[in-house]
């Protein structure tokens, strides 16, 4: 059981990868760019986006936070809680302080700044995308980085 359980978190937590820090790579490098002209529709298409995304965000993060929590203790490398004693621990250290600055950033720009209902706002429509491409490049190049110190954990 131990190793269907093991196999199922590997699998769940993966697809949470894919969904949430796939998403923002999509937005980053395909949707925005199409979108490059700034206008009404170009804006409410991007908020409609964001809107429609959001469950399968917190649907990912619970998901993270639940297999990850499994996997980590699991892991033949956790030594115990606080104890960074191998390269593995640190790894895990830099990328869970790399997944709380995203879940930060997403905190400020989603619902302090509000970059996705301020797309839609007739006011100052270029200012809006610009604000939500950086948020989106922001994730989208930490959840680079979390993906790369997952792979050097896993070798580790």
């Amino acid at each position: 059981m131990s190793q269907f359980l093991t196999g199922l978190c590997y699998w769940l937590h993966s697809l949470a990868t894919v969904v949430f820090i796939g998403h923002h790579f999509l937005l980053s490098w395909i949707y925005l760019p199409v979108m490059a002209t700034p206008d009404l529709a170009a804006g409410a298409i991007l908020s409609k986006i964001s809107e429609r995304s959001r469950v399968w965000m917190y649907a990912s993060l619970l998901t993270f936070i639940i297999t990850g929590i499994y996997l980590t203790v699991a892991d033949t490398n956790y030594l115990r809680l606080g104890n960074f004693g191998n390269i593995w621990g640190v790894l895990m250290l830099a990328k869970h302080i790399l997944v709380v600055g995203m879940i930060v950033i997403g905190f400020w720009f989603n619902a302090i700044l509000r970059v996705g209902p301020l797309m839609t706002s007739k006011t100052n429509p270029t200012a809006a995308i610009a604000r939500f491409r950086l948020y989106s490049n922001l994730m989208a190049f930490i959840g680079l980085l979390v993906l790369l110190l997952t792979a050097f954990a896993q070798v580790a």
